[in-house]
């Protein structure tokens, strides 16, 4: 997942994904650029995915998910995502070496 503002420019992989209590606990992978948890309540998690079937474009994109990550891995989209990134890449703020 890409994180993008002012500050710097992320990549955060979900690496675990467990359940305390009512709330989603992600926790990022080894290769992420930030060592993060994220905590997600039963709640957010609702509002979450109301806000993207809500929408025109979540909802259509829910729908064609087989068909664009088949597109996605067909096409090796993914490295060359990763290798036009790496060429715009900010520094890290968190990682500068």
């Amino acid at each position: 997942m890409k994180v993008t503002s002012a500050l710097a420019n992320m990549d955060v992989q979900i690496g675990t994904v467990r359940r305390e209590g009512h709330d989603l606990i992600l926790g990022s992978a080894p290769g992420s650029s930030i060592d993060a948890v994220i905590r997600l309540s039963a709640r957010e998690v609702v509002r979450i995915l109301a806000r993207v079937l809500g929408s025109r474009a979540g909802l259509i994109f829910v729908l064609g998910l087989p068909f664009f990550w088949l597109r996605q891995r067909l096409a090796g989209e993914q490295s060359a995502t990763a290798t036009a990134l790496g060429a715009d890449e900010r520094t890290n703020i968190n990682k500068p070496w």
